[in-house]
Parts: structure tokens; C-alpha cells; sequence
């Protein structure tokens, strides 16, 4: 999929209602200052998936609240993918839930 830019995140929201403050997520993380929270929190990086979980751990918030707009656009793209596989002779519609052991 192509990387896009995003209109928004909620980073900065979910931070400030915990009290953190960008230094301090960014020690949370192990970085060595806050630019990067910075980059991610103004949409100038997509942060990877181990850090998305961080953030999500930290705020307490799951990371499609996060990141609304990317949440939404792969949602949607994926839901038109569904439809076109389904729409093939042949297919059979996903599972909602993964198979009991």
C-alpha cells in the first residue's frame, strides 16, 4: 500500500490526558529526545507498528483511535477489496472470528 499523509492523529490529545509530556514519552520509548514524538504527533512520520502498540499501551487508547484517519482509509480500502475478491465465482466470505481449537 502507498504511504500517504494523514489529516489527523489523536496523539496529542491521548498524550495530554495522560500528563505526559513529549520528553517523557519519548524516555518511555527509549529515545534519546523528543523529536521523533514530535514528527509523529504533527503527521510528518507514520511511527512503526512497535512503537503504534506503544503508544497504544501508554495512553491507554486502541491504536485505531489513534490514528483515525489511517484506521479509516485502510478500512475502507480493504472492505472494497472484500467485496471485489467476493464478488469472483468461487469465493467464500472471510470469518468474522478465527476458528476455535
Amino acid at each position: 500500500m502507498q504511504r500517504r499523509k494523514y489529516k489527523q492523529n489523536n496523539l496529542v490529545l491521548y498524550r495530554r490526558r495522560m500528563g505526559y509530556t513529549q520528553k517523557q514519552v519519548a524516555k518511555f520509548l527509549g529515545l534519546v529526545d523528543a523529536t521523533m514524538i514530535s514528527h509523529y504527533e504533527s503527521n510528518r512520520a507514520l511511527p512503526p507498528l512497535g512503537v503504534a502498540l506503544s503508544f497504544e499501551i501508554l495512553y491507554r487508547t486502541p491504536v485505531a483511535f489513534l490514528f483515525p484517519g489511517l484506521h479509516d482509509d485502510l478500512k475502507r480500502t480493504l472492505r472494497q477489496m472484500e467485496e471485489t475478491l467476493l464478488a469472483e465465482p468461487g469465493q467464500q466470505p472471510l470469518p468474522l472470528t478465527p476458528p476455535r481449537r
